[in-house]
């Protein structure tokens, strides 16, 4: 019988009772540990034994990622170290990552952060007690910053990571448990879209009739006008599912209807309270994201060559710009009106 294996990715040395606990606690439950200090790594004759730890992250169902005060050796030919291109090949193949960081680093990243905001060169030179190398830091950024699968526990010991573990693992076999059903509701789902979707294109086509013979002068007018208030209600749409809302709330409702409405959807979003954009490296390239108030975000960006280059969002761009084509009557009674539904 199949076992999920798990990789286990951290400095050796300075972490190394922690990987001890951890290897004989995944054990206990039953899964496979696989650790490169084990002789759990296959190290090909015929290639560097770098890029045969990538290859055995990529083989692995769970990548536990431990981060600690030690950088790590060098990544070959790279600036990164081996953890971080571990990381970044487990993220790659879309395996689940479990992020734990020492309480003591953690508690330093967050002066790192306070230090970078009011004097960045300062930031940079100062000695942290618990780090070796503020690359930790921009390690620690990388991870939280992932559009996904982008918790990051802080531990003070091994019962701590053990709690935690058992929690998560728990709470994915339930997930995948669950998942089992939906595949099941899904199909009547679906079923009932394909009914109601028919059911509205009758609907549009008689109501289309019903104006042309009431009203032939201004019903396409009318008809045009419908369509793009309902395009416009489907960018408040997404702004709630993509930035994580349940409920805007009054004070985001009275600026989606006060500022003045920028000509890219971003800049507009950015000047709203709690909205902001971010410009940062990763994967060696500098990345452009706006942040909502729930710390989710979308990738609008990148720069390339001399300039940034935005990514086109189909559905944001549509939906915007019928936002900004209807009246601002109907766009203050459209944004309450939907406010109010949730």
């Amino acid at each position: 019988m199949a076992i999920p294996r798990v990789f286990i990715s951290s400095t050796c040395y300075d972490l190394k009772h922690i990987r001890e606990n951890l290897k004989y606690f995944v054990r206990t439950i039953g899964y496979e540990p696989v650790l490169s200090d084990e002789g759990d790594v296959f190290y090909s004759p015929s290639s560097h034994t770098h890029d045969s730890c990538l290859k055995e992250v990529s083989t692995c169902q769970i990548f536990v990622l431990i981060i600690g005060g030690r950088y790590g050796g060098e990544f070959k030919g790279s600036s990164h170290s081996i953890t971080n291109n571990e990381y970044r090949e487990a993220i790659k193949n879309n395996i689940p990552v479990f992020a734990l960081v020492e309480q003591a680093v953690h508690s330093d990243h967050y002066l790192y952060q306070k230090n970078i905001k009011e004097n960045p060169h300062f930031a940079e030179k100062i000695a942290y007690p618990s780090c070796d190398n503020i690359k930790i830091f921009h390690f620690i950024d990388e991870v939280r910053k992932q559009a996904e699968n982008n918790a990051l526990f802080p531990f003070k010991d091994f019962s701590d990571m053990e709690q935690y573990l058992k929690k998560q693992w728990a709470g994915m076999m339930y997930d995948f448990l669950d998942s089992r059903l939906d595949v099941a509701n899904s199909k009547v789902t679906n079923k009932l879209l394909d009914d109601l979707s028919l059911a509205t294109r009758k609907s549009e086509e008689l109501i289309k009739v019903l104006l042309k013979a009431t009203s032939s002068e201004t019903a396409d007018e009318t008809i045009q006008n419908v369509s793009t208030k309902v395009q416009a209600e489907e960018f408040l749409r997404l702004i709630k599912t993509k930035f994580g809302f349940n409920k805007f709330g009054a004070k985001i409702v009275n600026q989606l209807n006060d500022i003045e409405l920028d000509e890219h959807w971003f800049n507009y979003l950015s000047s709203i309270n709690g909205f902001y954009l971010e410009e940062f490296e990763h994967d060696n390239e500098m990345r452009i994201v706006i942040w909502g108030p729930n710390s989710q975000g979308i990738e609008i960006g990148h720069y390339a060559g001399d300039g940034k280059k935005f990514s086109i969002d189909t559905e944001m761009e549509r939906s915007y710009r019928a936002f900004r084509a209807i009246s601002l009557k109907d766009r203050e009674k459209l944004v309450r009106d939907f406010d109010e539904q949730f």
